[in-house]
């Protein structure tokens, strides 16, 4: 109902109201329209598109599209059997005629009305260094949106919107106040950021994984929350997704973003499943994630310097890998020749040595 109200305030308001279409997106207008009122006036929709064309060199031939099949706005394929108004036999695609995508052009038309490129999505592999792989050094708006599910069935739809790059195992928060926290299903509700007070709030962002450290030292494990989040604290952010991308958990409040009820209102009924005698207090819940999707947000040129970044940071660390298995090699060795580890491999060298002496 909420979508369903806000895509009809959205409506008429595009047509009393028509918002003034940027220059640069004129250029891709139907030529039909060249002569019409919607060569000033269109409203710009957002277009999802996958991000093959940036991250690999490979191109796809006369421009196909690649399919993005999304659980929560739809597919960007046409729909086949149904003529255009250009006789052709494509239909538009789900996408355009998606309540969720609507809902956040009404939100904003300069951050979602253009171009979304998923970055994430669980088909690409359900473990957390996939998410980590995906997003880290992307220097760019993301969206993060997911499908989940709570003890009594219920689905929910919520996840947040972010203008700074992701960082890794900062075990402390992160970001910029351009954020916020969203929910599209039951009920349609934004949360904006707050503005830092002294040491009171600015906990926008979170991502911290004890893989490395474990792996390192099995021993060595801190009591931070393993996993993503947004506002709260690092041992229980407001909006957080653990590490095996298994639970989301959701609170009403703290000090970063405004008050509100993140994924299944509890109730006043106290014979109702979801009563929470809270008194005031801040209310969590705790979900089942069923899908999981990560999207670059933006116009082209802030896309393309967004991934440009990327692959800088990827070079990087690649480099680095490299550079570490070289200095581990010759430390093991250097390590087998001192006697540090034991072998055979070098012990004529101590035979020789001996009748030597």
């Amino acid at each position: 109902p909420d979508l369903l109200y806000c895509s009809v305030v959205r409506m008429f308001e595009v047509l009393f109201f028509p918002p003034e279409l940027p220059s640069h997106l004129l250029s891709d207008l139907p030529k039909n329209t060249k002569n019409s009122i919607f060569q000033k006036y269109s409203r710009p929709f957002p277009i999802l598109e996958s991000s093959k064309e940036f991250t690999t060199k490979t191109t796809t031939k006369g421009g196909d599209l690649t399919v993005v099949s999304s659980p929560v706005f739809g597919s960007n394929a046409r729909s086949e059997g149904i003529s255009d108004s250009a006789n052709n036999s494509a239909a538009a695609a789900s996408t355009l005629l998606s309540p969720p995508v609507f809902a956040f052009t009404s939100i904003s038309t300069t951050k979602f009305g253009e171009k979304w490129h998923r970055l994430y999505a669980g088909a690409d592999g359900w473990t957390f260094q996939k998410l980590e792989h995906a997003i880290m050094g992307y220097d760019g708006p993301t969206l993060l949106v997911m499908k989940a599910s709570s003890k009594q069935n219920e689905s929910v739809t919520l996840g947040a919107y972010t203008a700074a790059k992701w960082e890794r195992n900062k075990r402390d928060f992160f970001g910029v106040p351009d954020c916020f926290l969203f929910q599209l299903v039951p009920t349609l509700r934004v949360l904006k950021s707050l503005p830092k007070m002294g040491t009171r709030g600015g906990h926008y962002m979170y991502f911290h994984s004890n893989t490395n450290t474990q792996n390192l030292n099995p021993s060595k494990k801190d009591e931070l929350a393993e996993g993503l989040g947004f506002g709260g604290t690092v041992r229980t952010p407001r909006l957080f997704i653990d590490c095996h991308l298994e639970e989301c958990r959701a609170s009403s409040k703290d000090t970063s973003f405004e008050e509100g009820h993140l994924g299944v209102t509890p109730s006043d009924d106290p014979f109702s499943s979801t009563f929470s005698p809270s008194g005031g207090a801040s209310t969590s819940s705790t979900l089942h994630i069923e899908s999981l999707e990560v999207f670059a947000i933006g116009n082209r040129e802030t896309i393309m310097r967004g991934f440009q970044a990327q692959n800088h940071y990827r070079d990087i660390a690649d480099s680095t890998l490299r550079n570490a298995r070289t200095v581990d090699k010759a430390a093991f060795l250097g390590d087998m020749r001192n006697g540090v580890i034991e072998t055979k491999a070098f012990a004529h060298r101590g035979q020789v040595d001996g009748r030597a002496h």
